[in-house]
């Protein structure tokens, strides 16, 4: 009788350890998502300058504020159990009517890329387990644009500014900057 209560006792036991390590993993996944959105809506150009290639694993650094980026696969240590996470980000594209569509394939004329949104993929797995993945679309819901229509002092504005001007610092960096006749639009 003890051989008969060791052999269907220890098969549980392991179900109820993967159990715990599935559920880990996953909230590891779930937390590296969400930090990836608040990443994205601190400032679009954080995911728009990342490349959107699968071959590409990034994790987020968010023992710093703000958050930064870095190239590879995490690994977190929980208990004696080593789990492993990552982000990829992909192009996303829409047709005319401005619904994604899937990527791959030749590229239909009536389809185009969208700038202001991005898929994001989120891979996670303990040592033993296999490779799980969590998908959402992440989307610029803001824009931090500001129309000044006066430039005729130019370039010297140093610092913030709480009050608007017709002064600027530069246009380098993360601004560009659209001209037409007696305007200018910077899209920060």
């Amino acid at each position: 009788m003890v051989v008969g209560a060791i052999t269907a006792v220890v098969p549980s036991l392991r179900i109820q350890s993967n159990s715990v390590h599935v559920q880990v993993a996953t909230a590891l996944g779930k937390e590296l998502l969400d930090n990836t959105r608040v990443f994205a809506e601190s400032g679009w150009s954080n995911i728009a300058a990342l490349s959107t290639s699968s071959a590409v694993h990034y994790y987020l650094n968010a023992s710093s504020s703000p958050f930064t980026t870095s190239t590879g696969d995490q690994t977190i240590t929980v208990g004696t159990t080593t789990y492993m996470r990552y982000f990829y980000l992909s192009e996303v594209k829409r047709d005319v009517s401005g619904m994604i569509v899937a990527s791959g394939g030749i590229a239909d004329p009536s389809t185009r890329a969208d700038p202001s949104t991005r898929r994001v993929t989120v891979a996670y797995k303990w040592t033993w387990g296999p490779t799980s993945t969590m998908v959402t679309y992440l989307t610029r819901s803001r824009s931090n644009t500001f129309w000044q229509t006066d430039w005729t002092v130019g370039a010297g504005q140093d610092g913030p500014i709480t009050v608007p001007n017709s002064r600027f610092g530069t246009s380098t960096g993360s601004i560009n900057v659209m001209s037409s006749t007696g305007s200018i639009l910077l899209n920060l």
